[in-house]
């Protein structure tokens, strides 16, 4: 695995014609500069190119953006973007984000809701029912989020709404409530759901049913990136011996993966390497995990911060291990 200087190389980047229509905020797009080798984690030290400006269209292969205040348009390939950071014009929306962002949960479901009613483009309708379907969950309201689930996988989606997506990754023992859920859903028709529920499992008396459920989505030939993902979601039941055993090729998998959805797998490695006592190579997973999310106010991405803060206390000073985990 790379140094940690070599990882926080790969953040140097280009700023592209900033410049908007004032009082609006742009879209910005995180790019990767060139295309993966097979190499594990070789496109990490490379630059990423910042796009800033309005992203006028947006499909599962390809984003076209109006860099600044140019009038032609730049295309970019899905499967190099890294991360995307909308610019919400809409009131209604940008006071859902904002909410999001404070983990007001309650007011950000209601706000998003509204901003979906206004019908703004489609990718945006997307992303604010990613956003929510993430608020139901951290609002305890798991079936309403599976069903936001439900209703995006019933379309091609991007890459990166597919990285957005409430995916358990990291933790264990989910309660009561996340558990029925994850339960009813368990054999529902779309694979994204059978995904979020199998994952919501892991670490419960259900877990043997998730990890059949994930092991058949894992041989799923027509949707392979839910496939690829299904099978990361079973690297959490890894033991130490294990994860120490086959953490190289789980990162050779990873970079396979786009990186806008590459970041939850990472952080179920982080979490796997700590348990195994492999603290410095779990602290440069959490980093990246922070630096690679498509929202930064992600509850995963909140965590990695979190974890690699917490590590970091711990390297510097080791009478704060009971005061860091608290």
């Amino acid at each position: 695995m790379k140094s940690l200087p070599a990882i926080f190389a790969g953040f140097v980047c280009s700023l592209l014609l900033a410049s908007t229509t004032a009082g609006q905020t742009p879209d910005q797009i995180a790019v990767r500069t060139t295309p993966a080798t097979g190499t594990q984690n070789s496109w990490l030290p490379q630059p990423l190119l910042i796009l800033s400006g309005e992203i006028v269209a947006f499909d599962p292969k390809q984003i076209e953006i109006r860099v600044g205040d140019e009038t032609k348009t730049t295309f970019v390939r899905v499967d190099r973007v890294v991360w995307l950071r909308p610019g919400w014009q809409e009131s209604e929306a940008q006071a859902g984000a904002t909410a999001y962002a404070e983990e007001d949960w309650a007011l950000a479901i209601a706000k998003l809701l509204q901003g979906l009613k206004a019908r703004p483009p489609v990718w945006r309708q997307e992303w604010m029912s990613a956003l929510l379907a993430n608020a139901a969950f951290q609002a305890n309201r798991y079936p309403a989020g599976l069903e936001l689930i439900a209703q995006l996988d019933r379309q091609p989606l991007s890459a990166p709404v597919v990285g957005l997506l409430p995916i358990t990754w990291v933790g264990g023992m989910s309660g009561d409530a996340a558990v029925a859920a994850a339960n009813d859903d368990l054999q529902a028709a779309e694979p994204l759901v059978r995904l979020a529920s199998a994952s919501l499992l892991i670490g419960t008396p259900h877990q043997q049913t998730a990890q059949r459920t994930l092991t058949d989505l894992s041989a799923d030939a027509k949707r392979p990136l839910v496939a690829r993902m299904a099978d990361a979601q079973l690297w959490r039941m890894a033991t130490p011996v294990e994860t120490k055993r086959n953490v190289e090729r789980w990162l050779q998998k990873i970079d396979s993966l786009p990186p806008s959805v590459a970041w939850g797998p990472m952080a179920a490695i982080a979490e796997r390497l700590e348990v195994a006592g492999e603290q410095e190579r779990a602290l440069a997973m959490w980093l990246s995990v922070g630096l690679l999310a498509p929202d930064p106010d992600h509850p995963l991405s909140r965590k990695a911060r979190e974890r690699a803060k917490q590590i970091l206390q711990l390297q510097g000073n080791p009478d704060a291990n009971a005061k860091a985990l608290q």
